[in-house]
């Protein structure tokens, strides 16, 4: 398999066969955001369905007391975690931690690749959420965090898919090749798989325009995550290695969001606190 085009065409014949296995997102995350998105659920009834998973009841404490989330003491049960933080934040953190299981579903072979890409994700997810949070759209903070958590899920099915591919088709490929289809796929394919788990069209929407030329200045999230994107390669958490040169204060979306050289400043040192604890985490 020696051409890009080659390889573009095998892996969307094979999810078009349905040979390769998508990624299956977690039941329980996708009842919360839908009952959530709908406001249908109380912190009683949000609690009683994620009890039925004790890993995510801890996995969610451990987060709910996480420098980016705590209050002045730490919560000790579900129903604390739901006063403190309220029912959209607590769906907000089941997310990230179902999240966080797909990343390490690789046998191995990209287990450095799914690694650098969860640390970018959850990143560019906490950024936006400060963003929100501290430039006036706090309103926004939860849908901010989610949405960034899924901006790169089209790079996450890709290298699965790969994975499956070079496994059953003896498959060569350069880490430039695989560079490049993660680059041009993963919008289209990302964008995909939200409309199969059914999520809301607002993070379609910020998955297959992260990348226009120019950005939609009236939607404050495609603005958000697009900035922390680009705010993630000068503090080195990308997923695939840039030379690229960003100039963060001269990107439009720092004025559409009404941003200061403060608010920048603060956004990086929130992503060099992020960096340092995924590291830590991963050693």
């Amino acid at each position: 398999m020696s051409h890009e085009r080659d390889l573009t065409d095998l892996i969307n014949s094979k999810i078009s066969s349905g040979e390769v296995e998508l990624p299956v997102f977690d039941d329980i995350a996708l009842q919360i955001n839908r009952e959530v998105n709908e406001n249908r659920l109380d912190a009683e009834h949000i609690c009683s369905i994620i009890e039925e998973d004790q890993v995510l009841v801890t996995d969610l404490l451990r987060m709910a007391n996480s420098s980016f989330f705590s209050g002045l003491s730490p919560v000790s049960n579900l129903r604390e975690a739901a006063v403190r933080l309220g029912i959209r934040q607590i769906a907000s953190i089941v997310f990230s931690v179902s999240q966080k299981r797909l990343y390490s579903a690789s046998r191995g072979m990209f287990k450095t690749r799914l690694t650098r890409l969860w640390q970018h994700t959850s990143a560019v997810s906490v950024g936006a959420r400060w963003l929100a949070a501290n430039a006036g759209y706090r309103n926004l903070a939860d849908e901010a965090f989610v949405a960034g958590l899924l901006h790169d899920i089209g790079k996450l099915s890709l290298l699965c898919i790969l994975e499956e591919l070079i496994s059953s088709e003896g498959l060569e490929l350069s880490d430039e090749t695989i560079d490049s289809v993660l680059q041009d796929m993963h919008s289209e394919h990302g964008a995909q798989l939200l409309t199969m788990w059914n999520l809301p069209e607002s993070y379609k929407t910020i998955v297959l325009h992260l990348n226009d030329a120019v950005a939609n200045p009236h939607n404050p999230v495609l603005c958000m995550i697009r900035l922390v994107d680009k705010a993630c390669i000068l503090e080195d958490i990308n997923d695939i290695p840039s030379d690229e040169h960003v100039e963060l204060e001269k990107m439009p979306e720092v004025a559409a969001l009404s941003l200061s050289d403060g608010d920048l400043a603060e956004l990086r040192l929130v992503l060099q606190e992020v960096r340092g604890e995924r590291q830590a985490a991963a050693a």
